[in-house]
């Protein structure tokens, strides 16, 4: 048996072992509440239903669609800003984080085909995802995350240099499962052993903030997705900063649905 099909084989196994284990009801409604699957389903149902062409230089979705698709998100983002009497009207898909982020899950975990002044369509994996209930849709977009995406797109500064170490996704996995259900964790002393163990460093010149700046790429990249499907939770606190104050991540804890999730992306492991 050549290894190629062995990895698939050995998949589908452990794919089933964690279906029995953590698919039911009370998951599926979880899942189901998370803005990441409803918002992916509302912009491959809008691919679905409306032409969309991707931008000359990048592929990109058009502004006039970006308008219209992140209108009717769970939470709609501020596309324009204003500061004082001038506003700074969207420029790019790329700027509108929630949906950007949409848009490389769904491209790398082949969901939808863009190109370059080419009209976007879903695959039929994408076509079949729109009919699997909200935790397998979940599960598959945080394992395209974690195993398929450069995490550097979530924390693009020069100091990060051009890849993470080898070890760090799966490092970071371990960490996490390490950690029972509900146990409060501090942030620093987690992203401190993070980057201890896997000699993550920052690489710019100016590096008299190489701690602070590697702690706030693992908020991003790690915690803040994580919460974003609902697998962590987390509490702030404010701190100074200038005349005012400013919220800094505290602690974070797995969910009941975040045990789930990281056992199934362990479970897709090579």
């Amino acid at each position: 048996m050549n290894r190629k099909r062995f990895v698939k084989q050995r998949h589908a196994q452990r794919f089933r072992a964690w279906l029995q284990q953590y698919h039911n009801p009370a998951m599926v409604q979880q899942a189901g509440s998370q803005r990441v699957c409803r918002d992916m389903v509302t912009l491959l149902t809008y691919v679905q239903n409306h032409k969309v062409v991707g931008t000359q230089s990048t592929g990109n979705m058009p502004l006039k669609a970006v308008r219209e698709v992140t209108a009717d998100f769970v939470n709609p983002p501020q596309l324009d800003t204003t500061i004082g009497e001038r506003t700074y009207r969207l420029r790019s898909e790329a700027d509108v984080w929630p949906l950007y982020f949409l848009h490389i899950l769904a491209e790398v975990g082949g969901l939808l085909s863009c190109a370059p002044s080419r009209r976007w369509r879903l695959t039929d994996d994408g076509l079949a995802f729109l009919k699997r209930d909200a935790f397998l849709q979940l599960g598959q977009l945080l394992t395209v995350w974690w195993y398929g995406v450069n995490w550097l797109v979530a924390y693009p500064f020069e100091g990060m240099g051009e890849a993470l170490p080898v070890t760090f996704r799966m490092t970071t996995l371990r960490h996490l499962q390490r950690c029972d259900e509900g146990q409060r964790i501090a942030f620093e002393a987690f992203a401190d052993d993070l980057i201890a163990e896997t000699g993550l460093t920052w690489t710019a010149i100016d590096s008299r903030s190489s701690q602070m700046s590697l702690r706030s790429g693992i908020n991003q990249m790690v915690i803040k997705v994580l919460a974003d499907f609902g697998a962590v939770d987390c509490q702030t606190r404010e701190e100074p900063l200038g005349k005012g104050t400013i919220k800094k991540l505290d602690t974070f804890w797995i969910t009941p649905l975040g045990q789930a999730l990281l056992a199934g992306i362990a479970a897709m492991r090579d």
